[in-house]
């Protein structure tokens, strides 16, 4: 009988010394995970974390920083966004990414909000069955697909933008969300994000494109 892996418990710290070593170790971790296209600049991410706009998390282990997860509350709105969750490379496959994740969830159900993600569409890319894998570990969690609604991530380094899908966890009290309420969440992404003008024409045609109506859905993918 094959022997079970014990499952080591994280520590979780909120980091705000950007000048700490956890705060090194979390963006070694953040820049080995993400390509240059979708990740923001360090500068960016210390301004934000300093000020307040961000809040880093980091998942310790035996002293060793294993997780680290960048977070943006958007103010008068019940949607916070995971904007970056990622595992240390040599870490993964150890349940750490799972525990993160649902410490995060459970933190902001007790602040009566929800998370809001952005993961790689499946049906794009060279690398569909890695795409498919983190959406699948997101619905495992708990999230739900907007299955209908067009998105795209502005390149962050000048180069291609990236086709994505957003979630949302855990299921909000409604089966069916109403275009107001994304349409404003889409906005805010390309103007506190990523600091789009309102008249960017990616973001106008996402906005045009938007249903009446979206749908939720936690249906495994095919």
């Amino acid at each position: 009988m094959p022997k079970k892996t014990k499952i080591l418990a994280i520590d979780y710290q909120h980091i705000q010394d950007c000048n700490s070593s956890r705060f090194q170790e979390a963006m070694a971790i953040y820049n080995e995970a993400f390509p240059s296209s979708e990740r923001q600049s360090m500068v960016t991410v210390i301004e934000r974390v300093k000020s307040g706009q961000s809040q880093l998390f980091v998942g310790i282990v035996k002293e060793q920083v294993v997780a680290m997860a960048l977070l943006w509350d958007f103010k008068n709105s019940p949607f916070v966004l995971l904007d970056y969750l990622a595992v240390k490379n040599n870490c993964r496959g150890l349940e750490f990414g799972t525990q993160f994740f649902q410490f995060l969830a459970q933190m902001t159900i007790k602040n009566k909000q929800f998370l809001l993600l952005e993961a790689e569409h499946f049906q794009f890319g060279s690398n569909k069955e890695q795409r498919k894998k983190r959406i699948q570990f997101y619905i495992r969690n708990g999230a739900y697909l907007l299955s209908n609604v067009t998105y795209i991530l502005p390149s962050l380094d000048g180069t291609a933008s990236t086709e994505m899908v957003l979630m949302i966890a855990p299921k909000p009290p409604r089966e069916i969300l109403e275009k107001e309420s994304i349409k404003d969440l889409i906005q805010r992404l390309y103007l506190e994000i990523y600091e789009k003008e309102s008249n960017d024409p990616v973001l106008i045609s996402l906005l045009d494109k938007i249903p009446e109506q979206i749908e939720l859905t936690n249906t495994p993918l095919p």
